[in-house]
Parts: structure tokens; sequence; C-alpha cells
């Protein structure tokens, strides 16, 4: 069966865009595959191996996905999180008939989780079950903002992969346990037996877009205004000193949510679900699979055993 480490790399075209996937784990019977978005300058070589592989090994398949323009996408860059989701709703159209389906669970990560909010609006039949971490609503009352200095880390050009994993995981223990993602991803099978090379973070122009629809999403308020109208199970998940989107933000996006549920991470931040990893994917796994409460259900902080 195929991991983070083995998938092949494939393509569908759609909207004119050539998208690049993956597919990991085998079709399950009465199971949505679950859609994984990335966050703000990925792409499916940079998802954590640990995590990918322990999704799947909660009995799902997963479908890693470029955006257009980043990792082995072609095209530009879209500069606004709506054209993101066009984009989604777009490639879901020609895949899921391939995969005999007609939904997926998402999850979002980060800009991810901008991007599944928005697909969960635009195209609510296309989406199950939401998971959104590390990321918050569009604006709207009750927000923090990030440090400055945050800001410009996750946005230097060029990237600074060790600058990234810092703001990811706040504390040395952290940045120990999390940070493996970036060096353990693809490197066994990048650029060999017809795979592209390992995609690293995004830069140039298109990072230059890809910031202007993170500064739109942010001072949008529509979308911050119509949680309310989406009716599904979601799970919000953070970490307790989240320096990129602060915990806050994921807390008021969880109230602002009808069927919501809410778990803080301790001892870490924006990669708490690298992490944690294990213990994340089996929260997640649980939640897909209807073992919870009917939400709105708040755990609180989980135990770090």
């Amino acid at each position: 069966m195929a991991t983070q480490e083995t998938a092949r790399t494939q393509f569908i075209t759609a909207n004119d865009i050539q998208f690049a996937y993956r597919l990991i784990g085998s079709p399950i019977i009465d199971k949505a595959p679950l859609l994984m978005l990335n966050h703000f300058r990925s792409n499916i070589d940079l998802w954590d191996p640990l995590l990918i592989n322990s999704l799947v090994a909660t009995g799902r398949q997963l479908i890693t996905y470029d955006y257009a323009g980043m990792g082995h996408s072609n095209g530009e860059v879209e500069s606004s999180i709506k054209a993101f989701s066009k984009n989604v709703i777009a490639f879901l159209h020609v895949l899921l008939p391939i995969l005999q389906t007609s939904q997926v669970d998402v999850l979002g990560f980060s800009l991810g989780g901008y991007v599944a909010q928005q697909l969960a609006l635009d195209a609510p039949t296309l989406v199950q079950k939401l998971v959104l971490a590390g990321t918050g609503p569009s604006f709207g009352p009750g927000l923090e903002r990030p440090m400055a200095e945050v800001q410009s880390a996750i946005m230097a050009e060029p990237p600074d992969g060790n600058a990234i994993a810092d703001t990811f995981f706040p504390s040395f223990v952290a940045r120990e346990a999390g940070a493996v993602w970036l060096t353990s991803a693809r490197q066994s099978i990048a650029g060999k037996e017809g795979e592209p090379d390992f995609a690293f973070f995004l830069g140039g122009d298109g990072l230059t877009k890809l910031t202007e629809a993170y500064l739109k999403w942010d001072a949008d308020p529509i979308p911050y205004a119509l949680l309310q109208t989406i009716q599904k199970d979601v799970f919000v998940t953070a970490g307790k000193n989240d320096l990129i989107v602060p915990t806050q933000n994921s807390f008021v996006l969880s109230r602002q949510l009808p069927r919501a549920n809410f778990v803080v991470y301790p001892g870490s931040g924006h990669g708490h679900l690298f992490q944690f990893a294990e213990i994340y994917a089996g929260l997640v796994g649980s939640f897909l699979d209807g073992e919870w409460p009917v939400p709105p259900v708040s755990f609180g902080a989980i135990s770090a055993q």
C-alpha cells in the first residue's frame, strides 16, 4: 500500500490547470476519502509522513493535492481564497467520478483551513465532514493578530525552513518532536522512477499572489458571517501557543460553527498536528467515523501522554 514516502504523483486537468495529486491508502467502502488541503507556501511533498500514514492507518484513503501554481501543479497561483475553492471544486468534479464516490471529508491546515471553509460554503454537497487545524475565520469580532515578526518569518524570501519550523514549533522540545517533517517526506523517491523532483516552499511571484489571497481573506467579513450556515460536523484543533494563527482565533472559529468540536493540544503551536501526529490521526479517525458525541463539544486541552 502506498505511503506518503512512496505514493505516485498523478495529474488531472480541470479549469485548464494540470493539478498534481496523490492517492494514499486503499479506498474503503462506505468511507469518504479524506482530501488534504495544505498550509501557506506548502505542497504535497511537505506533508509530514507520520501524520499522513497514521491517518491512512485509521482506515481511509487520502487525497493530497497541490494548489494551482504550487508544488507540482501548473498554472498561476490564485490571488483569492474564493478562486482556490473554485479550483478545488473543478478538481473534485473530475476526480470523484473516477473514485466512484460523490463526497469527500476535508482536512484543511492553516491556509488550507480557509480554503476548506470556503469550499463548504461554495459546494456543500461535495463535503461530508471538516477538520480545521491551526486555522481561523476571516475578518470578524474576537480575533487576535499574529506578531509582525512571525508573519515576516513565514513570508521571508527566499524561504527559510528553519525559521518556518521555529514558528510552527515554539519550544525546543516541540521542534525536536515535530520538525523532522521538513526532511523526511519524499527523499527516497523524489526525482526517481518518473517522479518529479522534491518541491520546497513557494517563493517568487507566486508568493506575492498567495500573500494577496491571504490578506484579502483576512479583511473579508463575509465568510465569517456565513459560518453559521455550514451545517456540517466539524473538528477544530489548535496548539496551545500558535504563533501563526493565534489559538484564540481557532476558538472563535469553533464557536461560530453550529456543529463544531474543539480540541487544544498542550505544549505545541501551529504544527500541533505534526508534533502529536499519531494522537491527532486517531482523534481525526474517530471523529470521521462518527464515534463522538453530537457536536458542539469542547474537550479543552488533551493530555500530552
